[in-house]
């Protein structure tokens, strides 16, 4: 009776899976080079096509594209839909994205609270921008109350995630805040770094 070779037997889904992503970040890498090289209408069909069949990237690229209008008609709508799906999935440009474009938008009524809910998400998702933009949002307060205990938690996680001009706010916040304030959210941030990546 013949053996049969497990590991060769194994080795065949591996390959084959491991060639689609291939050919996936080889699609991508195609519209990202036809973009680099001004060929925009092909970097829009070609984002389009992933997009639509999931890609996260690809999504946030054709996002961009159709608020901006290139390659494309300006369809700022359908922008947001791409960029929308693409932070849903938990793309962190795109998260981050979603919360300038709200702080910038006056007219939509909840813009203060959907800049803040994208934030946090590419906060919690360990994205130090993230974390310096929510700071900046508990520090600076409009429609959302100061909280600078907040904006010490966050800053905190952004000067400990690499960002190079958190520090210097860090000092300016730790000096603002009362001996109490500090040791309470010394506490915090404790706690929330364990629930962090």
């Amino acid at each position: 009776m013949p053996q049969l070779n497990w590991c060769a037997f194994l080795r065949m889904p591996m390959l084959a899976a491991f060639a689609s992503i291939l050919l996936g970040c080889s699609d991508y890498q195609q519209a990202r080079s036809a973009y680099a090289a001004g060929d925009y209408t092909k970097a829009y069909q070609l984002f389009q096509g992933l997009a639509e069949s999931g890609d996260t990237k690809a999504q946030y690229d054709l996002s961009l594209m159709y608020i901006q209008g290139i390659g494309t008609k300006q369809n700022i709508e359908q922008g947001l839909v791409w960029l929308n799906r693409a932070a849903e999935k938990g793309n962190i440009e795109a998260m981050l994205e979603l919360g300038v474009l709200y702080q910038k938008i006056d007219a939509l009524e909840n813009a203060p609270q959907l800049a803040l809910y994208w934030f946090e998400k590419a906060a919690m998702a360990g994205s130090a921008v993230g974390q310096y933009n929510l700071a900046h949002i508990y520090m600076d307060g409009g429609q959302i109350a100061v909280d600078l205990p907040k904006a010490y938690i966050w800053m905190s996680l952004s000067d400990a995630t690499g960002n190079p001009v958190a520090g210097a706010e860090l000092a300016k916040l730790k000096a603002s805040l009362s001996p109490q304030e500090l040791i309470s959210a010394k506490e915090k941030l404790a706690a929330l770094k364990k629930t962090l990546p």
